[in-house]
């Protein structure tokens, strides 16, 4: 890696983690029930979550302010929970009313995990912030157990290009999109690929695919959110995958 190229992921990391400190103290409130995350994404993403979870140790790999450590622990698993910002993690702590262990972790880099100690992993709406994959596939592949499970989600690689979106589908790009959440607006950076090319990290890293879902509002959804759901009917929004270890 060239020393810009460096120089650029570290500007990129400390700008994620900036926005989301930020963010933190307005994320449960604006998000926990808000169309997109909460009834669009988490559903999805919790329906392919192998259970029971009762005894099982599950890492949330990017765990923002706890809702799907929360969730994991109502299910009977032990959590860790890792996010890039410590404001997140402060956040999900107090959540979670000290169960769990929550750890500031940086995704492009090894996490502080014992090999062979996690069952499953979710990670939501998480990796698209990273250019490269083998760094957390490959922690990932480490941390689990022989078989062990993902269940995690991101933009549809399909969806709707995002306004300054130059290049092709089948180009890597970093892109931006402006969020407000309550009274903080932020914009945030990160990557769109191809399928093919998020195929081939989940394989190179030792998974197979085993479960996909793209997720469309309910009805339910559809009748409490009806100006920001019904243009995501028929429009590929989010993509949620189950992965599992190859044995």
């Amino acid at each position: 890696m060239s020393d810009q190229h460096r120089a650029d992921r570290d500007e990129h990391v400390r700008s994620t983690r900036d926005a989301y400190d930020r963010l933190a103290p307005v994320w449960s409130k604006t998000t926990d029930e808000g169309p997109f995350n909460g009834f669009l994404e988490r559903p999805a993403l919790r329906s392919l979550v192998p259970r029971p979870l009762t005894g099982m140790t599950i890492l949330d790999a990017g765990c923002g302010s706890g809702a799907q450590c929360e969730w994991l622990l109502g299910e009977g698993a032990d959590v860790v929970g890792v996010d890039l910002s410590p404001g997140m993690v402060e956040q999900a702590d107090r959540r979670c009313q000290g169960r769990g262990r929550f750890l500031v972790a940086d995704l492009s880099e090894p996490l502080p995990l014992e090999p062979s100690s996690i069952h499953g992993i979710t990670c939501s709406l998480v990796l698209h912030y990273l250019e490269d994959w083998e760094t957390p596939l490959r922690s990932f592949a480490t941390s689990l157990v022989p078989g062990g499970w993902v269940v995690l989600s991101l933009d549809h690689p399909f969806g709707p290009p995002l306004p300054g979106q130059k290049r092709g589908y089948f180009d890597t790009e970093l892109v931006s999109d402006t969020w407000t959440k309550g009274d903080v607006e932020v914009t945030q950076r990160f990557w769109r690929r191809p399928l093919s090319a998020v195929f081939v990290a989940f394989a190179d890293a030792g998974f197979v695919v085993e479960s996909v879902s793209e997720p469309q509002p309910s009805a339910e959804a559809l009748a409490r959110f009806p100006a920001e759901l019904s243009p995501v009917v028929g429009v590929p929004w989010f993509i949620v995958y189950r992965l599992r270890l190859a044995i």
